[in-house]
C-alpha cells in the first residue's frame, strides 16, 4: 500500500465526508476568500480531492493545487473539468513546489500542513512565502496543544502505544488505529510555535477554533507576505 500522504484514503471508498469534493467549505475559508481580490490566482496546498479548489474556482478564482497524492489531484482535475473550472494541479511534496517565485495572490492550507516533522512544516511555509506575490495572503490552520486528543496522544506515547517522534509530533503505526491517517506525523502547536513558524509573515489574524468535543481545535492564521 502507498502510505505517502492521503493516497490510501483518496484511493479508497472511505473518503471522510467532510473532505469530499463537494463538501461544505470551512467557515474560515469562506471569510478569507471574501477578503481576496476578485479573479486572483490562488494555491491550495494539500488540495486533496478538490473541496476548496472547487468552491474557490466557482467563485471566479484561478486555482492551482498541490498534493502528494496522485489520486487526489486526478479526482480534482476530473471534477474541475466537469464544471468548466481551470485548475493547475501538481503532484508534489509541499516542501518543493514547482511554481515560480511570486506567482500567487493568495494561498491556503487546511487540515494538511501539520502532517510532517516540524522542519518539513517550516520548509513548506517557506515555499508558500516564495510563491506568493508581495502582499499575498496565506490562510493556514494547525492543531492546538489545547485539544483533548493531544493529551490522549501524549498518554499513548508515554505508554509505548504510539511514537512521539519529536516534541508535539506523533505517529500511530498500529494496524487497528482509529485514526485513518495516524500513520502520518501529526504536529500540534501552541501560540508561540505558530508565531515562530510564520515569523517571515505579518500575522493579521490569529485565533483558535472550537473542536467538536468542546475543547480547543485549531489555530487559524491569516498571514501576509
Amino acid at each position: 500500500m502507498n502510505r505517502v500522504g492521503w493516497e490510501p484514503i483518496w484511493a479508497s471508498n472511505h473518503i471522510p465526508g467532510r473532505y469530499a469534493s463537494f463538501a461544505v467549505p470551512n467557515d474560515s475559508v469562506v471569510e478569507w476568500a471574501d477578503s481576496l481580490p476578485a479573479g486572483g490566482h490562488v494555491l491550495d496546498l494539500g488540495c486533496g480531492v478538490g473541496r476548496h479548489v472547487i468552491y474557490l474556482g466557482s467563485r471566479g478564482f484561478h486555482m492551482a493545487g498541490a498534493d502528494i497524492s496522485p489520486t487526489g489531484v486526478q479526482q480534482t482535475q476530473a471534477v474541475c473539468a466537469e464544471r468548466g473550472l481551470t485548475f493547475d494541479g501538481q503532484v508534489c511534496d509541499m516542501t518543493a513546489l514547482p511554481w515560480p517565485n511570486a506567482n500567487f495572490d493568495a494561498a491556503l492550507s487546511t487540515s494538511t500542513i501539520h502532517h510532517g516533522l516540524r522542519t518539513a512544516i517550516q520548509h513548506s511555509i517557506d515555499e508558500v512565502w516564495r510563491v506568493l506575490k508581495p502582499g499575498g495572503l496565506f490562510l493556514v490552520d494547525l492543531p492546538d496543544t489545547g485539544r483533548d486528543d493531544y493529551q490522549q496522544l501524549r498518554a499513548q506515547a508515554a505508554a509505548g502505544q504510539i511514537h512521539e517522534v519529536e516534541p508535539n509530533t506523533f505517529v500511530d503505526e498500529r494496524a487497528d488505529s482509529e485514526d485513518s491517517d495516524g500513520y502520518l506525523p501529526h504536529h500540534y502547536c501552541d501560540e508561540a510555535d505558530v508565531r515562530d513558524l510564520l515569523q517571515r509573515f505579518t500575522i493579521e489574524r490569529l485565533w483558535v477554533t472550537d473542536h467538536i468535543d468542546g475543547s480547543h481545535g485549531k489555530w487559524v492564521a491569516w498571514a501576509r507576505k
